[in-house]
């Protein structure tokens, strides 16, 4: 009798391990039958709007199925797991993309499909990570910068630089990114406008410099960065163009500024995985999103910068200037890349985190 109890707990607990992996690595496995007109989406949680969604759906019959990652790298290790069966559009960060590439895991895409091509900003195409766009096509993109506490800096003589975060000439505090790789990143291009590759005696002096700068460090954060400067516990935060940009809307007293040593950008990309069968249905979302008022409608909600150079109604004189700037502009801009193994750059953090 306990044999059998014992017998039938186990077949339950792997029945259920079952399931919870199935859930996990196979999410096209559904109990409803298969839908034809529709397609699986692969995102950010905050990156496509519900509202285009819902009306590209009611204007051609097409079902969406929207399923979410908080990373980049959750995004390939879901892919690696299924080898991209049940999805049938991505949008992954830059530099995941060769990795992508790298493990056939991606379709060429089919241009001549895509209304819109001539539209896309040129400066953001024919990059390290898919140089001749074969798999990827931008779709929205922001740049990192400061944000900064206008009335702190009202009677200072006041000079965007990478300075202000680093090595101040009089003491503040400070929102720094928690991430290794950035915080290297801004600290080399900030000592030796280095952005490909640290020697060791460089390594060292981030090092220093990532010390030195702890002392004036309110919080490490990665998405809150903002907040520590809304509510006015920092004068000085690092971080990406849309965060600011949503909370320049509240707070009237911030302003976000390009240090004058360039800056970093980030561009999510569309892909389509190689499994997928329904590419005819994927070329008509894309086209929807890729329409001026889709463009527009993203930029308002979300503050991500378009790829597209016929969004409208853009009200911020700096967002005209950034979406709409020049080639000598974009020479300034940066892509991150590790600039050392990524051992010793994670070494070199716990050091920093350690330090007192």
């Amino acid at each position: 009798m306990n044999i059998k109890k014992l017998f039938f707990h186990i077949v339950v607990i792997l029945l259920w391990v079952g399931i919870i992996f199935a859930a996990l690595y196979f999410p096209n496995w559904k109990l409803a039958p298969y839908e034809k007109n529709s397609i699986t989406i692969f995102a950010w949680g905050d990156i496509l709007d519900p509202e285009i969604i819902s009306e590209f759906e009611r204007k051609t019959g097409i079902k969406i199925h929207l399923n979410f990652y908080s990373s980049n790298e959750e995004l390939l290790v879901k892919l690696r797991a299924t080898e991209t069966l049940g999805y049938d559009l991505i949008i992954p960060s830059d530099y995941a993309v060769p990795l992508l590439i790298k493990e056939n895991l991606l379709k060429e895409l089919a241009k001549t499909k895509l209304t819109f091509i001539n539209d896309l900003n040129p400066l953001l195409m024919g990059h390290f990570f898919d140089p001749e766009n074969r798999y990827s096509i931008p779709f929205e993109w922001e740049i990192f910068g400061l944000g900064v506490d206008q009335d702190f800096f009202h009677n200072v003589d006041f000079q965007p630089s990478w300075q202000l975060l680093f090595e101040p000439t009089f003491p503040y505090k400070i929102a720094m990114l928690n991430d290794p790789v950035e915080a290297v990143s801004f600290a080399a291009l900030y000592l030796y406008q280095n952005t490909e590759k640290l020697s060791q005696e460089e390594l060292a002096g981030v090092r220093n410099l990532l010390i030195g700068q702890k002392k004036s460090v309110e919080a490490y954060a990665d998405f809150r960065a903002d907040y520590f400067l809304a509510t006015k516990n920092c004068p000085v935060a690092l971080a990406s163009s849309s965060y600011i940009w949503r909370s320049k809307r509240i707070f009237p007293f911030i302003k976000f500024v390009i240090p004058k040593e360039g800056t970093f950008i980030t561009i999510e990309n569309l892909c389509i995985p190689i499994l997928s069968k329904k590419e005819e249905l994927v070329y008509q979302f894309i086209n929807y999103l890729y329409t001026p008022e889709s463009m527009t409608k993203h930029y308002k909600l979300f503050g991500f910068f378009p790829a597209s150079l016929k969004v409208q109604d853009i009200q911020d004189e700096l967002d005209r200037r950034l979406i709409l700037g020049t080639k000598e502009d974009f020479s300034k801009y940066h892509f991150f890349k590790n600039l050392a193994p990524m051992k010793e750059i994670r070494d070199l953090w716990v050091e920093v985190k350690m330090s007192n």
